[in-house]
C-alpha cells in the first residue's frame, strides 16, 4: 500500500526541466509547495526506494498537497510537454500523445532510443537495418517527422523522405523518457512536424539539500541472445544546493542477429534462387550475416543555480555507432558486396538559460546548441571489379533560440524564436579496386553549402470556463534559405564538380488550434484543427547540377521557361499537364477529435482525425512544348531528345544539357495525399497489485493525385499488458500480447522494395547469378570452364536457365504478374503478413541499491517482418540486465 514517507523531496520543473525551486518536506505526506514561476510547471516528488509522483500545476503557491508515494512499480502518473512551454497531464492534452519513461525503458536494454515507443498507438518502428531506427508518426516518417533532443531540433537539412536513421543517433542509456506527439506540431517546433514530434529527454538536474555535497552513481551491465550483444552503463553524480554535475559513459555491442525461426524471409538466395528457408540457412547459418554493430556513448551535464532564481544547464552528449551495414543491400536483398553506413557519430551540446519572474514575464529562456552529425557510407555492386564509392557528409547546425511565458487572468501566453544555421561539408570518392586509382565526384549534397531556418512563433491558452472549457491557438512564421557554391565543389585539379551557384528562399506561416472540455468530472472532449509543413531542405534543393540521376534545375529557374511536370523521373515519362512552379513546403491539413475518460481506477481514449498532405516535394522529369524549347538553360545549351511515342502524341518533348545526356529533372510539388484514422489508448487498475493496458491504432492512406495506395503505410496494430506490483514485494512481472494487421495496400513502389515486396525479373537473377556472391557456389558446366552460361549451382545442380524457368517462368502469372519477358518484375511478397508476438518480462530489488530484470521477447520464436523494415524481427530473445546505485 502506498504511504506518507519521510525526507521525501519535490521538485519544481519547467518545461525545460530546469529546477527552480525545492518544497519543504513532512512526515505527514502534505507539502506546502512555493514555486517563484508563475507559468505551467510540473512536481517531480521523490523518495528512495518508492515510485516518483508528478503533478501538473499552473504555478505560484499550492498549499496542503497531499501526495501518497508507493514502493517502486513501473507505472506513475506523468505529465507531459506537447504544447511547447506548457505542462500538462498526458491524459488529460488534447494531442494523443505517446510517453515512454526511463523507469520503463532501464529494465530492458534498447537497441536504439525509438525502441522504447514499440507498442504506441499510432506509432510503427522501421529498421531499414541494424543501429537504425525510423518512428512513423501517424503512417510518416523520414523528414515529415520531427526529432528533439531536450526540446532542441536533431532534424538538419540533410535529412531524406522516408526512412533515415538519424534518431538512433541518441544514446538511449542516458535519457529520462521519451514522447512521440501525434499529428502536426509545426506551430510549436517549426518545419518537418507533419505526421508528429518526437521529443527525447535527459533527467533534469536534482540538486541536493545542506551545505554539503551529495555523491550519487550507477552501474548497469545487460546481455540478450537474439544477437549475442552485451554492454554497460555507469554514470556519477555530484550535487549540493546549488550545483548540481553528472557524467556518464555507455557501451554495446551486438553480434549477428537470429531472426525469428532462424529464418531470414528476404533473403536474397531466397529471392533470386527460390531456395526455401531451410536450404538458405544450410547456405548462410541461422543467422543474418553481416549484421554486428557495436555502440557507444557518454554524457556530461552541469546545472548552476543562480540568484534571483535563474538556472543555467549545459550538456554535451557524444555517440558513435561502429560496423552498421544496410543489410538489405547485402544478403538481405541485393546481394551487394558492400554496403557499410559509416560513419555515424553525434556530437550535441546546448547551454540553456533560465529565469523566472522578468518585470511582467513569468519566465524566460534562452538556450544556444551545436549539432554535429557525421554520415557516411560504402558501396560497391555485385562484382569485385565494380567500383568502391565513399560518400562522407558532415553537417553543423548551430542553434539560438528565446522563449518567453506569461499570464494575464484566464490567458497563459508562450512566445519566442528560434534560429539554426547550417554548415554542410560533404564529398564523395570513387576507387577503381583493379588499378587503385581514385576520382573525385560530386557529393551526395554539394560541399560547403548552408541552410538556414528561422521562426517566430506564439501561442496562447485560455480558460473560456475554469476548470472545464479550454482553448489554445498558435502561430508561426518561417523563414528558409539554401545557397550552394560553385567554387566550393571542384577536385584537385581545379575541375567543376558539377555543382551551380544558387540561392533559393521560402516562407511559411502556419497555425494550430485546439478545444477541451470537460463535461463530466470523468469525461472530457477534444477537438484540434492545425496545419503542419516541411520547408524545402538541402535533400530537396541540392540536387541541382550534375548528379547521379542527371542534370537538374531548381523549379524556380525552369519555371518561367515554360517547363511542364512529367509524370514520373523516367527517361520516357510524359507530361502531367501541369506547369512547373517556383517550389513552396509541403503542407498538411489536420483535423481530429477525441474522448477522453477517467475514472478513479480506469482510464481510456478514442481518438480519430483526418489529414491531407498538400504539394508534397518529389524529383519529376521536365518536359516543354516542341514548339517552344529553350536553347538554354541555367546557362548551358540544351537540345531535344528523341521522342517515345507517348511524347509524340502529346506534342512535348524532354532536353537534357550538353553535360549530360539523360533528361533534364528537377524536384518539383506535385500531388496530394490524405490520411485518416482512429487510435485508442486504455488501462484499468483492477486491484491495488493489478494493471491492464492496451492499446489499438488503425490507418488508411491513399495518393489522391492519381488515386493509389501511398508508399510504406503501417498496418492495424495493438497490443495488450497484463502487469503485476505487489505493493509489499520486492518482485513485478508483466505479460504483453502485441498483435500486426497484414499489410496487402502496397503500392508499386512498395512491391519493388527489397523490403516489402522485394520485387525481381529474370534479369535480376541473371545479375545475381554473375555476380560474386554466387561464385563459391558454383560449378564449371559442361564446358568445364568457369563464368559461363551453363555453370551449375551445386546445391541444386541447375543452370541459370533452368533456375530463372523455376523462379519465372516466361508465360506464367505470379503473385498477378504476367511473366511476359525477361523484364517483368514480379514481387515475391504481394502483402506483408500479419504477426502476433508474446512478450514476458519480470524483476526484483534484490536490495535498496541493487535490481535484477530479466525477460523473453519473442516467446513463440515466430518470424515476422515490421512492415517497411529491411530485417526480419529478432527471435526468441532471453535478456537480463543487473543494475546497482549508490
Amino acid at each position: 500500500m502506498g504511504r506518507p514517507v519521510s525526507g521525501a523531496q519535490v521538485f519544481v520543473l519547467t518545461p525545460h526541466g530546469a529546477v527552480l525551486d525545492a518544497a519543504n518536506t513532512h512526515d505527514d505526506g502534505v507539502f506546502k509547495v512555493r514555486s517563484p514561476h508563475s507559468g505551467s510547471v510540473r512536481l517531480r516528488f521523490v523518495a528512495r526506494g518508492f515510485e516518483p509522483v508528478e503533478r501538473s500545476n499552473s504555478g505560484g503557491e499550492a498549499t496542503g498537497i497531499r501526495v501518497v508515494l508507493s514502493p517502486t512499480r513501473v507505472t506513475s502518473q506523468i505529465t507531459v510537454t506537447a504544447s511547447r512551454g506548457l505542462v500538462e497531464e498526458a491524459e488529460a492534452s488534447p494531442h494523443v500523445v505517446s510517453v515512454r519513461e526511463l523507469r520503463r525503458m532501464e529494465y530492458q536494454p534498447l537497441p536504439t532510443v525509438a525502441h522504447a515507443l514499440e507498442g504506441s498507438p499510432g506509432v510503427l518502428i522501421q529498421q531499414t537495418t541494424v543501429g537504425q531506427v525510423s518512428p512513423f508518426l501517424r503512417g510518416l516518417t523520414g523528414n515529415q517527422v520531427l526529432h528533439l533532443i531536450d526540446g532542441i531540433r536533431l532534424n538538419n537539412s540533410t535529412f531524406r523522405y522516408g526512412p533515415n536513421q538519424y534518431l538512433a543517433l541518441a544514446e538511449p542509456s542516458r535519457v529520462e523518457r521519451v514522447e512521440a506527439v501525434l499529428g502536426p506540431a509545426a506551430s510549436q517546433y517549426g518545419s518537418d512536424a507533419l505526421g508528429g514530434a518526437v521529443n527525447v529527454i535527459s533527467a533534469p538536474p536534482l540538486f541536493g539539500e545542506g551545505p554539503g555535497a551529495a555523491l550519487h552513481g550507477e552501474m548497469s551491465v545487460s546481455g540478450a541472445t537474439a544477437d549475442l550483444s552485451g554492454g554497460a552503463a555507469g554514470k556519477l553524480s555530484v550535487s549540493t544546493g546549488r550545483l548540481f554535475w553528472t557524467g556518464g559513459v555507455a557501451a554495446r555491442h551486438h553480434n549477428d542477429l537470429r531472426a525469428g525461426g532462424g529464418v531470414d524471409s528476404r533473403n536474397v538466395f531466397r529471392r533470386y534462387l527460390g531456395l526455401d528457408s531451410s536450404l538458405v540457412r544450410d547456405m548462410v547459418g541461422n543467422r543474418l550475416p553481416e549484421t554486428a554493430y557495436s555502440r557507444s556513448g557518454l554524457e556530461s551535464k552541469l546545472a548552476i543555480r543562480l540568484p534571483s532564481s535563474q538556472n543555467l544547464t549545459i550538456q554535451y552528449q557524444r555517440s558513435a555507432l561502429d560496423g552498421v551495414r544496410a543489410y538489405k543491400n547485402l544478403l538481405g536483398g541485393l546481394g551487394k558486396l558492400q554496403a557499410g553506413i559509416d560513419p555515424q557519430g553525434l556530437d550535441f551540446f546546448y547551454a540553456r538559460y533560465e529565469k523566472s519572474g522578468f518585470h511582467f514575464l513569468d519566465s524566460i529562456t534562452g538556450t544556444f546548441s551545436i549539432n554535429s552529425q557525421k554520415d557516411g557510407s560504402v558501396s560497391q555492386g555485385l562484382q569485385f571489379d565494380d567500383v568502391v564509392t565513399r560518400d562522407r557528409t558532415r553537417v553543423d547546425a548551430f542553434g539560438y533560440s528565446g522563449q518567453a511565458t506569461a499570464h494575464s487572468g484566464r490567458h497563459a501566453f508562450v512566445f519566442g524564436t528560434d534560429i539554426y544555421q547550417e554548415a554542410i561539408d560533404s564529398w564523395r570518392i570513387e576507387q577503381d579496386p583493379a588499378t587503385g586509382e581514385s576520382a573525385e565526384l560530386r557529393s551526395v549534397f554539394p560541399n560547403g553549402s548552408n541552410y538556414l531556418i528561422a521562426g517566430l512563433f506564439a501561442q496562447d491558452m485560455v480558460e473560456l470556463i475554469p476548470g472545464r472549457l479550454r482553448a489554445t491557438a498558435g502561430g508561426r512564421f518561417t523563414h528558409a534559405g539554401f545557397r550552394t557554391y560553385a567554387a566550393r565543389n571542384v577536385d584537385h585539379l581545379g575541375n567543376s564538380l558539377g555543382v551551380i551557384d544558387s540561392s533559393q528562399v521560402f516562407r511559411d506561416a502556419t497555425f494550430n488550434t485546439s478545444l477541451s472540455w470537460q463535461i463530466t468530472p470523468y469525461l472530457a472532449w477534444h477537438a484540434l484543427a492545425g496545419r503542419g509543413f516541411r520547408a524545402p531542405n538541402a535533400n530537396d534543393l541540392g540536387a541541382v547540377g550534375l548528379n547521379d540521376l542527371g542534370y537538374e534545375a531548381p523549379a524556380s529557374e525552369v519555371a518561367p521557361l515554360g517547363a511542364l511536370v512529367g509524370n514520373s523521373s523516367g527517361e520516357s515519362a510524359v507530361s502531367s499537364g501541369r506547369a512547373v512552379r517556383g517550389l513552396v513546403s509541403e503542407r498538411l491539413l489536420n483535423y481530429e477529435t477525441g474522448l477522453t475518460w477517467r475514472g478513479n481506477r480506469s482510464s481510456w481514449r478514442l481518438q480519430m482525425f483526418d489529414a491531407e498532405i498538400y504539394d508534397p516535394i518529389v524529383r519529376r522529369t521536365l518536359l516543354f512544348p516542341v514548339d517552344a524549347v529553350p536553347s538554354m538553360i541555367l546557362g548551358k545549351a540544351v537540345t531535344p531528345l528523341v521522342q517515345t511515342d507517348a511524347q509524340r502524341a502529346q506534342g512535348t518533348v524532354t532536353v537534357a544539357t550538353e553535360l549530360d545526356s539523360r533528361a533534364l529533372k528537377a524536384f518539383v510539388n506535385d500531388g496530394r495525399q490524405r490520411y485518416w484514422g482512429i487510435e485508442t489508448a486504455g488501462n484499468w487498475r483492477v486491484s491495488p497489485a493489478w494493471m491492464l493496458e492496451s492499446q489499438y491504432s488503425f490507418l488508411v492512406g491513399r495518393e489522391l493525385l492519381p488515386n493509389r495506395a501511398v508508399r510504406r503505410l503501417p498496418p492495424q496494430q495493438g497490443s495488450v499488458i497484463v502487469r503485476h506490483v505487489p505493493g509489499a514485494s520486492r518482485f513485478w512481472w508483466q505479460a504483453e500480447v502485441r498483435f500486426v494487421g497484414a499489410q496487402s495496400r502496397l503500392s508499386g513502389g512498395d512491391l519493388s522494395d527489397e523490403r516489402i515486396g522485394a520485387q525481381r525479373d529474370r534479369g535480376d537473377i541473371a545479375d545475381f547469378f554473375a555476380g560474386a556472391r554466387m561464385s563459391p557456389h558454383l560449378s564449371a558446366g559442361a564446358d568445364g570452364a568457369r563464368g559461363t552460361a551453363d555453370d551449375v549451382f551445386r546445391l541444386s545442380g541447375e543452370t541459370l536457365r533452368r533456375i530463372q524457368d523455376r523462379v519465372l517462368p516466361l508465360g506464367s502469372t505470379i503473385n498477378g504478374v504476367l511473366v511476359s519477358s525477361d523484364s517483368a518484375g514480379v514481387p515475391l511478397f504481394p502483402r506483408t503478413a500479419g504477426y502476433v508476438t508474446f512478450n514476458v518480462t519480470a524483476g526484483i530489488r534484490l536490495s535498496e541499491t541493487t535490481s535484477l530484470s530479466a525477460g523473453i521477447g519473442n516467446l513463440c520464436d515466430r518470424n515476422y517482418r515490421v512492415h517497411g523494415s529491411g530485417i526480419d524481427g529478432p527471435g526468441r530473445d532471453l535478456w537480463v540486465r543487473y543494475r546497482y546505485v549508490f
